[in-house]
C-alpha cells in the first residue's frame, strides 16, 4: 500500500510506491479521480509512479487494481528557486564565505531522485552487491524549525563484530560531515556493553534553512556494508520565508546574538596556540580533530583577491544527458595562457570540447553530455586556478512495446520481443523474478537490434514455461510462455517371448516422438550393464539381455519420458535342474559336523519349473518322516537335517533332482567329529628354582581331527584352584612351567585341543616341589700360597633360594698331564668294599632299569656321594674318575675270570664248574651287578663311565667331512683376524658365532662353539703329528733307510697350508678346567666357612681350583679360578704405599685422634717396626696394629709430646722398605709479652710488644689489638691478623682515656688470654691543657626492694600455677622462695627462675596440699626484703566438672566456700 500522505517541495519529482499480492497484476494510477499518464516502474510485486509535474498545494493519487483501490496524498511544504550554487553545509557559519558549496535542497533532491530513477550510482551498486543488515535502528527523517535542535540516532549490533565499525555521515552524495563538526554540528558514538550495541548520534544545533536536504548514514565493517538515507526539513517563519534570498547567505553580515553573547570557537582557535587545540575542542564539543585542523588551516589562509581572474566559475553546474553545457571565466589579463582540466587530465580541443574567446572571457562548451562527463573541472591561469563540478542527469528509459504471451510445443524455437525508448538503454530480462544473464553456456540468448530487445530459446522444453519480464529504468513489461508436449503414438508395440536359459532376450518398440524412456522388469527400473544393453535411436527403443538367466523372466514395461503411456511385454525363461553343491565351498564334497550338534545341510538347486528333490543313503531313502535323519524340500534348495549328530552318521549321502527338462545327481560325504579324549597323566622329569620340565603322551582318540595343541594347568597341592599356564597352544608334548614359588608342592594337568574344542583334563601329575640349587659362589681368589698348600677364599652365592645353603665343596685338578699329577696309591680292600657296596645300592639308577630315565645330573650326584664316602674312609682324596676307573677295573677283572672259566669247561667237555669258587667276595657282588645289567637290557654302564672319564659327548657325533670342510674354509678366510692380537675378544666371539651358525645350518647337530674349537684343535694337532712323522721318515729315507709315510687327507693338506701363518700355528685353545680329566675333592665334609686351605700339594705343581655350593636341590655351578695356581711360595719384595697426605707434615690439634693407616705389600708376611726420632715407640702412649697388608698407628688423644719424626720399616727376609712420617701436634699460642704504650700524640697512640714465649708448636700468624674506654671498659677490636709487633692506633676520641690489649694468633686460633697495657693513654686536646674537674663517683649500691609484690592466687588442681614479683638491688640480690616459712629446695614440683629482675615460681600440677603462704626473700650485702602471698588450690572432681560445665568462677568460689563451711559444721 502507498503511504497515506507524503510531503514534497514544490516543483520537485516524487515517487509513490505500492505493492500487490501477486505478480503480473495490472495497476492503473489516477490523479484526483482521473487516469493520468505517468512514468511507472514495476519490480516483481512493487509498482512505482514518478510524478514529475509541479504539485500545487495538495493533490490525491490513487492505485486501482481490479476491485482494490489505494489512495495517497501529496502536499507542498515550501518552494525554492533553482540555482546552480550550493549553500554552505551545516558545519559553516552564516557570516563566513566558503570556497566549497552545495546545491539547494530542492535541486539536490531532484538530482538524487534522478540518480535513483536512472542509472544507480556507486554507493547504490555497493548496496546491491555487499548489502548486509548491520543497522538494528536506522535514522529517520525529521522536521525542525529554524533555530531548533534535532538529533539523528543509528544503532549497530556488535555481537559478531571484533572491533568498532566505521560510520560516515554524508549530506547529499559526496559531502562528509565529519570535517564540518563544530558549533552547529556534533557527532557522538557510545557502546553499550550489556546489550552489545554501538550507538552513533548526529546532532544539529540551531538549524538554519540551508541545512535542509537529503542525508545518508553509511556503516562499514570488513566486507559488510549498510547504508540508510533520511531527509531533514527545516521550516522557516512566514515572514522569513517571504524575504529569503539565497545569495544573502554568501555576503558578510553581522550576526546578532539571540540569547547573550555568542562565542565563536573558530576565532578562539585562530588566536590560540596549537598546544591548546585539544583542550578547546574538548571544551566546546568538537570530536573530529582532523577536520577541525583542516578547516582551521583553510581559514588561516589570507583571502587575497585573484590577480588572474576577474570572474571565476560557479561552484557547480547541472545539465541533462545529451545537452550542452557552457563554462565561462573572465581574465584580468587577456594575455595569460589558460588551461582546462577534467579530473586532473588536460582537455584538448575536439568536436566535443569547443573553446571560445570573447574579449577577456574564456568559454568552454561540452557537447552531447554523457554520464562520463559528470566530473570535476578546473581552469588554470598561471599559478592561479578555479574549480567547479558538473552534474549530468539521465532521463528514464520507457518500454514502448510490451511483451506478448506465447504458447508452443517442446523443441520449438521461441523468441520474445519488446521495444524501448532509447537504443542505448540498459535492459534486464527476468524469469519468474530471477534475472537472466547472457552467458556462453546459458540456453537463453539475448539479442539487441536498435531499440528492439529479443530473448531467444532455441529448443524449448516444459521447464521453460514461466513468466518472463523485461525491466528498464523507467518501465517494465511481462508475458507468459507456455510449452506443452506433442501427442504420442505407438508405431510398434513390444511382443511376448519364451527363451531358453543362456539365450539372448531382445525387446523392441517404436513411438512417434523423439523422446527417451525407461525400461522396467516386474516394476523395478532396469539399468544398463555389460550384460544388459539399452538402445535408443530416433523413435526406436531396444532392450538386449545377453546370456539370459532365470531371474530375467517376468513382465517388462517401456515408459516414454514425459508421457503417461506404458508398453508391456512378458518374457518366460526355462532351465533344466542343477545341483549347486560347489557353491557351498565344502572341500572334497565333505561336510564336517560336531558330534551332538544339529546339522542343517542346505543344497541349492535350480531348474524351471521347480524340480523334485530326493535324498538317500545307500539303499535307504530319506523322507520327511524318517525320524532323527530327515529331508525337507523347498523351491530353491533341498535340506538334510540330522538331529544330535552321532559318530555312526558318518558316510556318503546321495541327492537327486528331477523336473521335465531332466535330472541331476550328487554325492555328499558327512563326517562327524568330536573333542579328543583326555591325555594320560603328565610326568615331571626335572625341577628347578621356579620351574619344572614335564612331558606326556598324546590322547588315544583325537576326535576325528588332528590335535592342534595342548593347554597346561597347575595348582598348589593344598589348593583346589587350577591356573592356566599357556594362552597359546603348546604344539609339543613337553612343557616348562615357570614362575612357581620355591618350596611349595604343585600338581600339573594337560588338556588336548583340536579344531572342535578342548578335551577333559588329564589326571594330575604326582606332586613335586620346585627347589633350585644356589648360584655359584662369587669372588673366588687366592688367599695364600705355600710350598705345599693353597688357601682360597670366596664370597657366598648371590642367590641361595628356599632350599638354603648346606655348605661348600672345594675341588682341584692338576694342569697338564699325568706327569704333574700326584701319584695316588691303589685302592685298599676297605675302599673297594665300600665302592662296591655303594654301587650295588644305586645300581638301578646307574645301570639298571632306571638308568635310561636317570639324568646326568642325578648320576653325578650319586657318584659325588660315593666319592665323599670313599674319601672319608680312605683319606686319599680320590676323584670321581678314579672311582669309575677302579670300578671298571674290578668289573673287567670279574668278566675275564668268568670268561676263562667258561672256556675251560668247554674244552674239557665236562660239567660246568661253579665260577663263584674262583671269585672273591667283591667279585661275586660285581657278578650280581652284571646279572642285573643283563636282565634290565640297558646300555652298559661302562659307556657312561668312559664318557665321564674321557670327557667325550656320547649324544653328539664327531664332525662330518662336510662340516670340517666348512670349518676350514671359514678359518682360512678369517684366520688373521680370528687369531690376531689386534682383534678384540668380542669380535672373535662374533666370528665364532657366525661359523657356528653355518655348521649348524649345514649339519643340524647344534654344535657348540667349544665343540667346534676342540674339533679344530684336534684337526690341527693331528695334521702337525702327521707332518712331523713324514719329515722324520724323509730324513731316514735320505740316509738310505726304509721310510713309512702317512697319507695326508685333502683337508689336512689345506690345514698344512694354513699353518704357515704364525698366528694360526701358535694359537691353541686352552682346555676348560671344568672338562679336566680328574677333579679331586679337597674337603671330605661340607664346610660352612668361605675360606679353605688345601694341604699336601706337591711343590711346583699347577692346579685349577673350583668351589661348589651345596643344598637340598643339589650342587650349584662351579666357580672356577680362571688361572692355574702355582703351588710354590713366591717372595714378593716389600713395598710401602704411603698415602699422599702423609708425604707432608701431618698436623693435628691437641686432643684430637690420630689414626694413620699405611698399606704395604710383601710375601711372605712382612715384619713391621716403628721408631720415633730414632728410638722405639712407647706403646703405652701410641698403639700399633699390624696385619698382612697394612699397619695402623693410633693415638687416642694427641699431645704436643707426640710431635716428631716416625720411621716405618717393612722387612721380608733380607729385603726391606722404609718410610718417614712427620707428625706435628699444635695448640693455641700464649699471650704476647709486655705490651707498652710508647707514645701518645694527637688522636694517635703507638704500641709495642714482644712475641709470646709459647707459640703453640706453630708459627705465629698475626695479632689482634683491642681498645677499651676507661669509663665503660668495653673492649672493641681495632686490628685483626696484624703481623708486626708494633702498631699505631688512630682516630681516638679526644678527652677519653684508653686501655689496650693484644692477642696472639696461630693456625689454631687466638690465644686464650691477652696482654693488657699497664697504663692508660689519655687523648688530650692540643693547645692549652685541659684540667679535668674531679668528681666523686656516684654510689649505685642499693638494698633489695620489691617493685611488684606477690598477689594472692587461686589455682585449679591439676593445672600449673605461677607466682610472679619483681625486685631491684645492687649488687644483684639472691632470691629464696619459702612455703610456710620453709625454704623450697630440691623439689621437682617447684621451678624457680629469674629474668630481668622478674622472679617467678612455677608450681607444677598443684594439689590442695600445695595451698599455703609463699614468701620470696631477696638478700644482698646491704640488706634483705621479703614479700608473701596466699595460694589456694581448689580442685577435685566437683570443681572441675563445674568449670567444664561453664559455671563462672565467682559462683564456683561461693559454692566451694559454702561447702567448706558445711564440712566444718559437721566436724
Amino acid at each position: 500500500m502507498p503511504e497515506p500522505t507524503q510531503k514534497t517541495a514544490g516543483g520537485s519529482r516524487t515517487e509513490v510506491t505500492t505493492q500487490t499480492v501477486k505478480t503480473g497484476v495490472q495497476v492503473k494510477w489516477q490523479q484526483d479521480g482521473k487516469t493520468e499518464k505517468t512514468v511507472s516502474q514495476t519490480e516483481h510485486t512493487k509498482r512505482t509512479v514518478i510524478v514529475d509535474n509541479k504539485v500545487t498545494h495538495q493533490e490525491v493519487f490513487s492505485a486501482v487494481s481490479g476491485d482494490s483501490k489505494a489512495k495517497v496524498g501529496l502536499k507542498e511544504v515550501g518552494k525554492r528557486k533553482e540555482n546552480n550554487v550550493i549553500p554552505p553545509p551545516p558545519g559553516e557559519d552564516d557570516d563566513e564565505s566558503s570556497s566549497i558549496s552545495t546545491p539547494p535542497p530542492d535541486e539536490h533532491s531532484r538530482s538524487t531522485e534522478r540518480k535513483d530513477s536512472g542509472q544507480p550510482d556507486d554507493a547504490d551498486k555497493r548496496d546491491n552487491s555487499q548489502r548486509s543488515t548491520l543497522f538494528i535502528e536506522k535514522p529517520s527523517g525529521g522536521t525542525v524549525g529554524v533555530g531548533g535542535d534535532i538529533k539523528f540516532v543509528a544503532k549497530v549490533e556488535a555481537k559478531d563484530l571484533l572491533r568498532k565499525p566505521v560510520v560516515k555521515w554524508l549530506k547529499g552524495k559526496w559531502m562528509d560531515l565529519a570535517s564540518k563538526a563544530g558549533k552547529h554540528l556534533q557527532l557522538k558514538d557510545t557502546f553499550d556493553r550489556i546489550n552489545k550495541t554501538f550507538t552513533f548520534e548526529m546532532q544539529i544545533i540551531k538549524a538554519k534553512e540551508n541545512y535542509a536536504g537529503n542525508y545518508r548514514c553509511e556503516v562499514t565493517y570488513k566486507d559488510k556494508f549498510d547504508s540508510c538515507s533520511f531527509d531533514l526539513e527545516v521550516i522557516a517563519a512566514p515572514e522569513a520565508s517571504q524575504a529569503f534570498d539565497i545569495r544573502s547567505a554568501f555576503k558578510r553580515r553581522e550576526v546578532k546574538p539571540e540569547e547573550g553573547p555568542e562565542i565563536d570557537v573558530w576565532e578562539i582557535l585562530k588566536n590560540a596556540s596549537p598546544n591548546e587545540y585539544e583542550k578547546i575542542a574538548f571544551q566546546y564539543g568538537i570530536t573530529d580533530l582532523r577536520g577541525m585542523l583542516k578547516r582551521l588551516k583553510r581559514m588561516r589562509r589570507e583571502e587575497k583577491k585573484s590577480a588572474a581572474f576577474s570572474k571565476i566559475l560557479d561552484p557547480a553546474y547541472q545539465i541533462d544527458k545529451g545537452g550542452r553545457v557552457r563554462f565561462v571565466v573572465e581574465l584580468a589579463d587577456p594575455t595569460v595562457e589558460l588551461k582546462w582540466y577534467k579530473n586532473g587530465q588536460e582537455i584538448r580541443p575536439s568536436a566535443k570540447y569547443i573553446f571560445e574567446h570573447k574579449g577577456n572571457q574564456r568559454i568552454l562548451f561540452i557537447n552531447n553530455c554523457t554520464l562520463a562527463d559528470d566530473a570535476a573541472y578546473q581552469v588554470c591561469a598561471g599559478d592561479e586556478k578555479c574549480t567547479t563540478e558538473l552534474f549530468v542527469r539521465e532521463p528514464p528509459v520507457l518500454v514502448t512495446k510490451e511483451l506478448e504471451n506465447i504458447s508452443t510445443y517442446c523443441g520449438e524455437r521461441v523468441e520474445m520481443e519488446c521495444e524501448v525508448s532509447d537504443e542505448e538503454a540498459n535492459v534486464k530480462w527476468f524469469k519468474n523474478g530471477v534475472e537472466i544473464t547472457n552467458e556462453p553456456r546459458s540456453r537463453y540468448r539475448l539479442k539487441v537490434d536498435g531499440k528492439k530487445h529479443i530473448l531467444i530459446i532455441d529448443e524449448a522444453d516444459r521447464g521453460d514455461s514461466a513468466t518472463y519480464s523485461v525491466m528498464t529504468t523507467g518501465g517494465q513489461s511481462a508475458a507468459q510462455l507456455q510449452v506443452d508436449l506433442r501427442p504420442l503414438k505407438i508405431l510398434q508395440p513390444l511382443t511376448d517371448l519364451t527363451v531358453n536359459l543362456g539365450k539372448e532376450i531382445h525387446l523392441k518398440c517404436e513411438i512417434s516422438e523423439y523422446v527417451p524412456g525407461r525400461w522396467y522388469r516386474n516394476g523395478q527400473l532396469i539399468h544398463g550393464s555389460d550384460r544388459v544393453k539399452l538402445f535408443h535411436k530416433g523413435r526406436n527403443h531396444r532392450l538386449v539381455i545377453a546370456n539370459s538367466l532365470v531371474e530375467d523372466g517376468g513382465d517388462y514395461v517401456f515408459v516414454p519420458d514425459l508421457y503417461l503411456i506404458n508398453i508391456p511385454a512378458n518374457v518366460h525363461v526355462i532351465d533344466p535342474p542343477k545341483i549347486h553343491f560347489d557353491s557351498l565351498n565344502y572341500p572334497d564334497n565333505t561336510v564336517v559336523v560336531v558330534a551332538g550338534t544339529k546339522l542343517r545341510l542346505e543344497v541349492p538347486v535350480t531348474g524351471e519349473p521347480a524340480p523334485k528333490i530326493i535324498w538317500s543313503r545307500g539303499d535307504k531313502w530319506i523322507t520327511e518322516l524318517s525320524g532323527r535323519i530327515r529331508a525337507e524340500t523347498y523351491l530353491d534348495h533341498g535340506l538334510l537335517v540330522i538331529d544330535s549328530a552321532e559318530k555312526d552318521d558318518t558316510g556318503t549321502y546321495r541327492i537327486m533332482v528331477k523336473n521335465e527338462a531332466g535330472e541331476a545327481v550328487a554325492h555328499i560325504k558327512i563326517k562327524v567329529v568330536d573333542i579328543p579324549d583326555a591325555p594320560l597323566a603328565p610326568d615331571v622329569t626335572e625341577v628347578g628354582e621356579d620351574w619344572c620340565t614335564m612331558k606326556w603322551e598324546p590322547p588315544l582318540y583325537d576326535g576325528g581331527c588332528p590335535i592342534l595343541g595342548y593347554f597346561i594347568e597347575r595348582k598348589k597341592k593344598q589348593s583346589s584352584r587350577w591356573m592356566r599356564l599357556n594362552f597359546e597352544l603348546c604344539k609339543e608334548t613337553n612343557f616348562e612351567p615357570k614362575k612357581m614359588i620355591e618350596g611349595v608342592a604343585y600338581e600339573v594337568r594337560v588338556f588336548a585341543v583340536n579344531s572342535i574344542g578342548i578335551s577333559k583334563p588329564s589326571m594330575p601329575s604326582k606332586p613335586f616341589v620346585p627347589l633350585a640349587v644356589t648360584s655359584a659362589p662369587t669372588m673366588l681368589t687366592v688367599d695364600g700360597v705355600t710350598d705345599n698348600s693353597v688357601t682360597m677364599k670366596w664370597r657366598p652365592p648371590d642367590h641361595i633360594g628356599a632350599a638354603g645353603l648346606d655348605g661348600y665343596i672345594i675341588e682341584y685338578c692338576f694342569e697338564g698331564g699325568g706327569n704333574e699329577k700326584q701319584e695316588k696309591p691303589e685302592f685298599t680292600d676297605q675302599e673297594l668294599d665300600l665302592l662296591v657296596d655303594c654301587v650295588s645300592k644305586n645300581g638301578p639308577s646307574i645301570c639298571g632299569a632306571l638308568s635310561a630315565k636317570t639324568t646326568k645330573a642325578e648320576k653325578s650326584n650319586i657318584w659325588a656321594d660315593i666319592q665323599a664316602k670313599v674319601n672319608a674312609k680312605g683319606g686319599n682324596n680320590r676323584s670321581i674318575a678314579d672311582l669309575k676307573k677302579g670300578w671298571n677295573a674290578l668289573k673287567k677283572q670279574t668278566k675275564n675270570k668268568l670268561k676263562h672259566s667258561k672256556k675251560e669247561s668247554n674244552v674239557e667237555k665236562a660239567v660246568l664248574p661253579e665260577p663263584k669258587k674262583d671269585l672273591s667276595a667283591l667279585e661275586k657282588r660285581v657278578e650280581e651287578m652284571l646279572q642285573l645289567q643283563d636282565l634290565a637290557g640297558t646300555p652298559d654302564i661302562e659307556d657312561d663311565l668312559q664318557e665321564d672319564i674321557t670327557g667325550g659327548t656320547a649324544d653328539k657325533p664327531k664332525l662330518t667331512d662336510e662340516e670340517l670342510n666348512t670349518l676350514v674354509n671359514n678359518i682360512a678366510k678369517l684366520g688373521p683376524q680370528l687369531f690376531g692380537a689386534q682383534t678384540s675378544p668380542a669380535d672373535k666371539d662374533k666370528m665364532w658365532a657366525d661359523i657356528q651358525k653355518q655348521l649348524n645350518a649345514l649339519g643340524g647337530k647344534k654344535r657348540s662353539i667349544e665343540e667346534i674349537k676342540r674339533a679344530w684343535n684336534n684337526l690341527k694337532k693331528q695334521t702337525k703329528k702327521k707332518i712331523e712323522h713324514n719329515e722324520n721318515q724323509k730324513l731316514l729315507e735320505s740316509k738310505g733307510q726304509k721310510a713309512k709315510l702317512i697319507e695326508i687327507t685333502p683337508i689336512e693338506k689345506r690345514v698344512q697350508v694354513m699353518l704357515q701363518n704364525k698366528e694360526i700355528f701358535s694359537e691353541d685353545f686352552q682346555e676348560d678346567p671344568d672338562k679336566a680329566e680328574e677333579w679331586i675333592v679337597a674337603n671330605s665334609d661340607l664346610i660352612d666357612k668361605t675360606r679353605f686351605t688345601m694341604t699336601g700339594l706337591p711343590t711346583g705343581s699347577k692346579i685349577f681350583v673350583r668351589v661348589k655350593s651345596i643344598n637340598a636341590a643339589g650342587n650349584s655351578e662351579a666357580r672356577v679360578h680362571p688361572n692355574p695356581i702355582l703351588v710354590k711360595e713366591v717372595i714378593v719384595p716389600p713395598k710401602i704405599r704411603l698415602p699422599r697426605h702423609l708425604k707432608q707434615t701431618y698436623i693435628r690439634k691437641v686432643g684430637e685422634v690420630v689414626n694413620l693407616v699405611i698399606p704395604f705389600q710383601g710375601r711372605p708376611r712382612p715384619k713391621v717396626s716403628w721408631k720415633k726420632n730414632g728410638s722405639h715407640v712407647d706403646k703405652t702412649q701410641i698403639s700399633i696394629r699390624n696385619s698382612e697388608c697394612d699397619t695402623i698407628l693410633f693415638i687416642r688423644k694427641a699431645e704436643r709430646s707426640h710431635s716428631g719424626k716416625y720411621d716405618l720399616k717393612v722387612k721380608v727376609e733380607n729385603l726391606q722398605d722404609k718410610a718417614s712420617i712427620y707428625i706435628q701436634i699444635v695448640e693455641r699460642p700464649g699471650p704476647p709479652e709486655s705490651v707498652v704504650i710508647e707514645e701518645v700524640w694527637g688522636e694517635n697512640v703507638a704500641l709495642e710488644w714482644k712475641p709470646p714465649t709459647d707459640n703453640g708448636n706453630a708459627a705465629i700468624t698475626g695479632y689482634t689489638i683491642q681498645k677499651a674506654d676507661k669509663k665503660t671498659m668495653e673492649w672493641f677490636t681495632v686490628l685483626e691478623h696484624y703481623h708486626r709487633t708494633s702498631a699505631t692506633i688512630s682516630d681516638l676520641v679526644i678527652g677519653n682515656e684508653y686501655y689496650f690489649r693484644v692477642f696472639s694468633e696461630n693456625m689454631c686460633g687466638l690465644s686464650e688470654t691477652a696482654t693488657k697495657t699497664p697504663n692508660s693513654a689519655l687523648i688530650e686536646k692540643e693547645g692549652k691543657p685541659y684540667k679535668r674537674p674531679e668528681y666523686t663517683d656516684f654510689d649505685f649500691t642499693e638494698a633489695p626492694q620489691f617493685t611488684h609484690t606477690l598477689v594472692n592466687t587461686v589455682a585449679i588442681a591439676g593445672y600449673n600455677a605461677t607466682l610472679n614479683c619483681s625486685v631491684r638491688g645492687n649488687p644483684k640480690p639472691k632470691i629464696t622462695w619459702m612455703k610456710n616459712k620453709v625454704v623450697l629446695m630440691n623439689d621437682p614440683r617447684y621451678r624457680m627462675f629469674s629474668n630481668q629482675s622478674v622472679c617467678t615460681l612455677e608450681i607444677r600440677k598443684p594439689s590442695p596440699y600445695d595451698g599455703g603462704t609463699y614468701t620470696c626473700r631477696a638478700v644482698n650485702d646491704l640488706g634483705e626484703a621479703e614479700v608473701d602471698c596466699k595460694l589456694e588450690v581448689k580442685g577435685g572432681v566437683t570443681f572441675f566438672r563445674l568449670l567444664m560445665q561453664g559455671v563462672p568462677l565467682s559462683v564456683i568460689d561461693s559454692y566451694m566456700r559454702e561447702l567448706d563451711a558445711s564440712k566444718q559444721e559437721r566436724a
